[in-house]
């Protein structure tokens, strides 16, 4: 099996991807033999990948470093002159079937880490080259997805005449925090909470959302999306909707 991280020098890839990735290895939830292969248009080496994620591993675990570098050699990298590059996804498909060709499968992960703009014309390489032919194939789609409804239903459009809608998962890395999750537990698992988590008892609720660092590099990502549209009308949304919403009636 083969996971690529389309967009791997990015700030998504080695905050959020890599260190998920690293936590399903941790838990003996990889494959065995899994590669990933981080495809993106920086002139990195397999090193420099390794490199630039080690850090956010680290911050991620308290692992011994053992394990950190056992994970990091399952990371390779590929250079693409672009992202809707057939070139580039032909050579990227030349290098992971060399692997899969020792195991006999071919399932493949493409996780879109990409701004929006960018998804049809990789989705279209990934079509022509990259689907496994003795395998599923399966793309991750990283919010946000697009920038308004008229944008949003072109990306399903054209998404939608490349692949079935089996193949694609739309996700937001935000819910998966340790601390959104446990919203749920907290207001209608807590006795204390629970009875007191209402209008009778709460006269507001204050949401803050701090950072302690700029864009560092993600200018051209808030050009075209601003962060309104990267944090407040999905990650912030949801955030609110696990506090106020109604008990749910089941599972």
């Amino acid at each position: 099996m083969s996971v690529v991280v389309i967009g791997a020098s990015g700030d998504l890839a080695k905050k959020k991807t890599y260190p998920a990735l690293f936590g399903l290895f941790q838990r003996g939830m990889l494959p065995e033999g899994l590669r990933i292969v981080g495809y993106a248009r920086s002139k990195k080496t397999n090193k420099e990948l390794r490199d630039m994620i080690r850090p956010y591993l680290k911050k991620s675990s308290p692992d011994k470093d053992e394990k950190i570098e056992a994970f990091l050699t399952r990371c390779d990298y590929h250079i693409t002159p672009g992202y809707d590059s057939m070139e580039g996804m032909s050579s990227l498909i030349q290098k992971l079937s060399v692997t899969e060709g020792k195991t006999g499968k071919c399932n493949r992960v493409y996780y879109l880490a990409v701004p929006p703009f960018v998804f049809v014309g990789a989705c279209r390489t990934i079509h022509r080259y990259g689907v496994a032919k003795h395998g599923w194939t399966r793309i991750v789609v990283e919010k946000p997805f697009g920038r308004d409804t008229s944008s949003s239903n072109e990306l399903s459009r054209d998404l939608a005449a490349l692949f079935p809608e089996k193949f694609l998962y739309r996700i937001d890395h935000y819910l998966g925090k340790e601390m959104v999750q446990s919203l749920l537990v907290l207001r209608f698992a807590n006795q204390f909470f629970e009875p007191l988590w209402n209008h009778h008892f709460i006269s507001c609720v204050y949401i803050s959302f701090k950072e302690p660092f700029g864009t560092e590099g993600r200018g051209g990502y808030f050009d075209k999306y601003g962060i309104i549209r990267d944090v407040i009308q999905n990650h912030l949304l949801q955030v609110l909707s696990l506090v106020a919403m109604e008990p749910p009636i089941g599972t």
